[in-house]
């Protein structure tokens, strides 16, 4: 059981949606880090939800990179995954002018 980080949960639901998936984007690439593949697995469920498939038509693009990374975590190719992630993040933060 994790203790509540009172900081985190106010960062939490003050953030943005842009802001949000900047921080799993955090999360998957902490996970990878600690090789904690479940934990990297729970980011990537979490980014795959996020998905408008209804209005965005980049996200069958992001769902197959999801995809992919999931494909280095399951074979335990963490040092891969992680940079995907930082990728991700630096571009998604770019994009959206997030620090």
């Amino acid at each position: 059981m994790h203790k509540k980080n009172p900081y985190l949960e106010q960062k939490v639901m003050t953030a943005s949606p842009e802001q949000l998936i900047a921080y799993v984007y955090e999360v998957g690439s902490a996970s990878c880090a600690q090789k904690d593949a479940d934990r990297a697995r729970k980011a990537l469920q979490v980014l795959s939800q996020s998905l408008n498939f209804d209005v965005a038509e980049t996200s069958p693009v992001f769902y197959n990179v999801y995809r992919y990374i999931n494909h280095l975590v399951n074979r335990r190719r963490f040092d891969e995954a992680k940079k995907a992630f930082d990728d991700l993040r630096q571009t998604w933060a770019k994009a959206y002018q997030l620090n």
